[in-house]
């Protein structure tokens, strides 16, 4: 299934990588992005793997301790929505 990514995604995603630049090591920016192409494949398989949110017709997925990733399914795509820190409040 084919995987669209919003301009809030693309935002988001290179947040935390631009953090992990500024905080951690390569490594930690490797892992998360390979914990996130994972993910995807694994969504792009199976659209209903993760649970539905409080949000009416998304779903959200834990990446890592602190990530989370928000996505709908929209006209048989997915639609990545945002990536979260799951460390705040959210309303999804």
């Amino acid at each position: 299934m084919e995987i669209v990514w919003s301009k809030t995604s693309l935002e988001t995603f290179f947040k935390v990588v631009d953090y992990l630049f500024e905080h951690w090591t390569l490594t930690e920016i490797e892992s998360f992005e390979k914990n996130v192409d994972d993910l995807l494949e694994k969504i792009s398989v199976n659209i209903e793997l993760c649970p539905q949110s409080k949000i009416f017709g998304y779903r959200k997925c834990i990446i890592d301790n602190q990530n989370a990733l928000v996505y709908s399914i929209i006209n048989n795509k997915i639609s990545l929505v945002t990536f979260i820190d799951t460390r705040s409040q959210s309303i999804y």
